[in-house]
């Protein structure tokens, strides 16, 4: 391995935040720093962000960074450095890449935050020796990224792994991409909230998130839990739709959601072992993601990394 030198301005864009950090070669953090991103939002409120905070990463934390790498919610062109498109935000069609490298004046690297979180995992995390797995992200949305024979799977058009767009309930709640029933419209956080709410007959979501009613689960909430459990329930579904496609040694959870992965694992896990083709995945496992909450910036991380070890070849 032709390994880089120096460390990363990592950048990770989310639904509902974007934190910036330096990452060194060896995935850890060095500092970051972070701010809301408040819906609805444009292209402009997104980079004028970016921009601000990594200028503040590097003036805290820089010092030896070789380049910028981006991890993008929703579908992205890595060859162009386009963001094509957010279901969630709306984004479409944002040159992000040529814009953080006209302004910090290095090599800039984009990807999906889901495939950037599995690069992650790959370099950094619990699939270090594993060449088969499906990185599935449960937050704002749902995303996935399936590695296969150590390579990411990219489709097509680079959109390989929606596992979000996988669909649990024939014409169900209408989902952000277009369609009906999909798992991110049943399983991702805005999904646990709308349950909660309807469980407590309140039509009043001020202070409410999928963090928020976590808390309340965990305090003895019984409608807080049966919506996290419900939402193991659809993620089940979805994952085990991917499964059986994919046959992976792991699947590894990450995003926000995730991190109260003990509100639903079991919902989860017995959806998994009802619809999961058990004789063709007798090994395959589940589990969190060793690289925690800072998964996406551990990732964009290593996305910076590899692209930086191919230049130097």
């Amino acid at each position: 391995m032709n390994q880089a030198c120096g460390s990363v301005l990592s950048i990770d864009i989310g639904g509902s935040k974007i934190i910036a950090a330096v990452v060194d070669v060896n995935g850890d953090i060095r500092g970051k720093v972070r701010e809301p991103l408040v819906y609805p939002y444009t292209c402009a409120d997104v980079l004028a962000a970016v921009l601000r905070l990594g200028h503040e990463a590097l003036k805290q934390f820089g010092g030896d960074v070789i380049c910028c790498a981006a991890a993008i919610p929703g579908l992205a062109d890595p060859e162009r450095g386009d963001w094509i498109y957010s279901s969630f935000s709306g984004i479409r069609d944002f040159p992000i890449a040529k814009n953080l490298s006209d302004e910090f004046g290095m090599p800039v690297f984009i990807d999906n935050d889901v495939k950037a979180c599995a690069m992650g995992e790959m370099r950094f995390g619990a699939c270090k020796n594993v060449g088969d797995f499906l990185w599935v992200t449960v937050s704002n949305g749902i995303g996935g990224c399936a590695v296969v024979n150590g390579a990411v799977l990219r489709g097509a058009n680079n959109n390989a792994g929606e596992v979000g767009h996988i669909n649990v309930v024939e014409d169900g709640f209408p989902c952000a991409c277009g369609n009906r029933g999909c798992a991110e419209a049943y399983a991702a956080g805005p999904a646990i909230m709308r349950r909660y709410l309807a469980l407590e007959g309140c039509p009043n979501a001020a202070g409410l998130n999928a963090e928020s009613i976590a808390r309340f689960a965990l305090c003895g909430d019984k409608n807080a839990q049966k919506a996290y459990a419900d939402t193991g329930y659809y993620l089940g579904k979805a994952i085990a739709a991917a499964v059986n496609a994919l046959n992976p040694r792991k699947v590894i959870l990450g995003g926000g959601v995730s991190m109260s992965m003990g509100l639903f694992e079991a919902r989860m896990r017995q959806t998994l072992d009802k619809l999961v083709f058990r004789e063709a995945n007798r090994d395959m496992t589940v589990e969190k993601t060793a690289l925690g909450y800072d998964a996406a910036l551990i990732g964009a991380a290593a996305l910076g990394i590899i692209k930086s070890e191919e230049l130097r070849v």
